[in-house]
């Protein structure tokens, strides 16, 4: 039973220990999704003009919990317990930076354009409050709403 609990601590599948009425979180959220539809818009859209609802799912529900449990999960988690991955670079875990590097080259595998590239500073967001809160939870609610304000960015302020 240890080992299991272990291993859900490890992952982040557990409640944050902060409250999610922390205001760096919160603010992280306004600014984040400001941002993402300012992008959005300036980059010219994001290619989602014409996506049926299960793609619009995806992006906003299946994909911040399938790579956040990958990438803050898996890889941070990990790399959180190691010597490496304790060390800190401005305020951030070198897990978190890892991790946030590999996110974004993930995002380069099947996108070129500003916005694969741009998903680096989201993630290191996504990593800070992975560390912050000890659970995956705050960053799938980030995730989410990010992507979920690029659509919000494209249908209602692309012209």
């Amino acid at each position: 039973m240890h080992q299991s609990s272990s291993l859900r601590a490890q992952l982040g599948l557990s409640r944050p220990t902060r409250s999610m009425a922390d205001g760096q979180f919160v603010l992280a959220l306004v600014i984040g999704c400001l941002i993402g539809m300012l992008l959005t818009v300036l980059a010219g859209g994001s290619g989602w003009q014409d996506a049926d609802l299960l793609s619009i799912l995806s992006l906003v529900l299946w994909a911040p919990i399938i790579e956040e449990l990958a990438f803050r999960g898996v890889v941070q988690g990990w790399l959180a317990h190691t010597p490496v991955g304790q060390k800190r670079f401005a305020g951030l875990s070198f897990a978190n930076l890892i991790a946030a590097l590999l996110f974004t080259a993930w995002h380069l595998v099947y996108r070129t354009d500003l916005m694969a590239w741009l998903v680096f500073l989201p993630a290191l967001v996504f990593g800070y409050f992975r560390d912050r809160h000890d659970s995956l939870l705050p960053c799938v609610i980030l995730h989410a709403t990010y992507n979920f304000s690029i659509l919000l960015g494209q249908t209602y302020l692309s012209f």
